[in-house]
């Protein structure tokens, strides 16, 4: 039931385009097959399938842009946003410690991806940043990298403002890729929105709850364990922290290592999905989709036989979203969204068959569907 006074945001379906990856590049091709899913109207570009501006010129861009457009108009279609995906995901990208391979992903990479959403009305996501176990093992370096991740988000994110583009960053899950906890989540939307001027979101993904269970923080109890046997076991801790404890060092020693790393650790709420939504979905623009059990991030898509194990129900995702609408609103953070997208990631192995793809998008389509008839309804007629 709808709670007096509340503005619930609108919701949306989207694929992701990713799914096309390296088998349909040409827009008209990727358009078509989006066509053949059915029952959806709005994607997800994914930069990976041929319009990273890393990897072209301008022209080309220009080009792709029109094709696009000639493509929406005669299929009904519409681009909605823009997502980085492997390539940039694997490098350190504007957490690196050199300033000119920081400067570079902005101006190679997110500027022209920008500029590319803006011509089609869209909006831009991505991940592009990771900590260094260099990074991760001094208390020092971490902060300065975290300093050259805000600043750089806070440059991005006043670029995207200013030409009017709606940038999310995406939640991950080991403390190795950032932007895993929900605290941390918060800590950087409020900061970056004060620095900007304009808001940084983020984009929730429903299986990124997958790791944080393995960095939470050893209690007194097993840290006293583990300083009487001088063995961490298979405790994921910092190498200094390690080292105390093999050499028997005082458990309250360990302790005040422990808070010197305080960010290497979660807490449990960081690993469940609805804990997330129930907290920052309504500062979630875009929502990537996944089935998942809990335990991995396989970008596997909602067919029966994953959903008799998946814990991404439909109804449970909407009732998360609305809960974050009727809770107070942290300090400092950007104002509410308004309209949400849920976008299928759905990645497949390069030994599947064309015909598998488009039956699993199709059926992962159908079972939301059966949920959400149509975009544009409030969330909490959802529910």
């Amino acid at each position: 039931m709808k709670e007096k006074g509340i503005q619930y945001p609108r919701i949306h379906l989207v694929v992701d385009n990713c799914f096309a990856i390296k088998r349909w590049v040409e827009p008209a091709d990727w358009m078509r097959k989006v066509q053949q899913i059915g029952n959806i109207r709005y994607i997800q570009a994914s930069t990976d399938n041929e319009i990273d501006p890393s990897h072209n010129t301008q022209a080309f861009r220009d080009e792709w842009v029109e094709k696009v457009r000639k493509c929406e108009q005669e299929m009904g279609l519409k681009v909605v946003s823009f997502y980085s995906g492997y390539a940039t995901y694997r490098t350190v990208g504007i957490a690196s410690l050199s300033k000119e391979k920081r400067q570079a992903m902005i101006e190679k990479y997110f500027k022209p991806t920008v500029d590319v959403a803006a011509s089609l009305g869209a909006q831009v996501g991505n991940s592009l940043s990771a900590y260094s176990d260099t990074v991760l093992q001094s208390p020092e370096l971490y902060q300065l990298t975290t300093e050259h991740i805000e600043s750089s988000l806070a440059s991005m994110t006043a670029y995207a403002g200013k030409k009017g583009v709606t940038f999310s960053y995406e939640q991950m899950y080991t403390p190795t890729q950032g932007m895993w906890t929900i605290d941390g989540c918060i800590s950087c939307l409020r900061n970056v929105y004060a620095r900007a001027g304009y808001p940084l979101y983020l984009t929730i993904d429903t299986a990124h709850q997958a790791g944080q269970a393995l960095f939470l923080r050893p209690t007194p109890q097993e840290v006293h364990q583990m300083v009487k046997s001088g063995d961490p076991g298979t405790w994921r801790l910092p190498d200094e922290v390690k080292k105390a404890i093999c050499d028997r060092q005082p458990a309250d020693r360990v302790e005040r290592l422990l808070d010197r790393y305080s960010y290497w650790f979660a807490e449990p709420r960081d690993a469940d999905l609805f804990e997330w939504l129930g907290t920052l979905g309504a500062y979630s623009p875009i929502i990537h989709l996944q089935q998942t059990d809990g335990t991995y991030s396989a970008h596997k898509p909602f067919t029966a036989k994953n959903n008799a194990t998946g814990i991404v129900k439909p109804r449970d995702v909407f009732a998360a979203i609305a809960r974050s609408y009727e809770r107070p609103a942290p300090e400092g953070l950007p104002p509410r969204v308004t309209d949400i997208y849920l976008a299928f990631e759905l990645f497949f192995g390069i030994t599947a068959s064309t015909d598998e793809i488009i039956s699993d998008m199709r059926e992962s389509v159908a079972y939301w569907r059966e949920y959400m008839p149509e975009d544009g309804i409030t969330v909490d007629k959802l529910i």
